[in-house]
């Protein structure tokens, strides 16, 4: 989102319309939304002003935020301070425990990369622990294993250590997050955590070594999480 409505970038999208066609689509049914960070593209408040008005006018279920590298900002935590998922604080759905962490640049990142929190890591552990008999879905911003592509840039810097720290866990099998504008699909570490990328509600990138925008439309996914402990991620496109 920016700050000018009918500004455009990639592909000749305003970001402000491309989300609004998004929610016009969206499925009445679900029964929350998570948006997985990078709400605005320009640090203006004008920006999340927009997406504010934009979720009162069309989202009539619970919705939640975690930031994205472009939400560094002081903007965004006052903003969303009532929907922030953070990791101390899981969503409980049913049988699932959604958690939420935050990989906002920190001290030994630059530019777009982000970094894991161990401190945070540790709140969400605790969350999986006191809640041992649910099954737990994790959402970060950030892609955790390399894409082979240009984005690799902006990766994780301690993805390693968070890798294995989730193999430790044992208790999440899912992981959502945004980032790499695409559906990307990945299988994480030795218990092969299942990692779905999720489509930008304006333009997409190409998962290739050179920069490229993707002829692909903006969308969502559709998560269903069952009792059985298996979710089912789906991705819907707008025309």
């Amino acid at each position: 989102m920016l700050r000018e409505k009918e500004r455009k970038g990639y592909a000749n999208l305003a970001p402000y319309y491309s989300l609004e066609q998004v929610l016009i689509s969206l499925d009445t049914h679900a029964d929350c939304m998570l948006i997985t960070g990078d709400i605005s593209g320009d640090d203006s408040q004008g920006s999340y002003d927009h997406f504010l008005q934009l979720m009162e006018k069309y989202v009539d279920i619970p919705w939640y935020v975690i930031p994205g590298n472009h939400d560094n900002n002081s903007h965004f935590d006052w903003t969303f301070k009532n929907q922030r998922l953070d990791a101390n604080s899981p969503l409980e759905l049913g049988d699932w425990c959604i958690h939420g962490l935050d990989t906002r640049p920190k001290v030994n990142a630059v530019g777009a990369q982000g970094e894991i929190d161990f401190a945070h890591v540790e709140q969400v552990h605790s969350g999986v622990t006191q809640n041992a008999h649910k099954y737990h879905l994790l959402a970060l911003h950030h892609h955790i294993l390399p894409s082979n592509s240009w984005m690799d840039k902006h990766n994780l810097v301690n993805a390693e250590d968070f890798i294995q720290w989730l193999e430790d866990v044992k208790g999440i099998a899912n992981v959502i997050h945004g980032h790499v504008h695409s559906s990307l699909r990945q299988c994480v570490g030795k218990r092969r955590i299942n990692s779905y990328g999720c489509p930008s509600t304006c333009w997409q990138w190409e998962m290739q070594p050179d920069f490229a925008v993707s002829n692909e439309p903006p969308g969502y996914q559709v998560i269903e999480l069952h009792d059985n402990g298996h979710a089912e991620v789906t991705v819907k496109r707008i025309n």
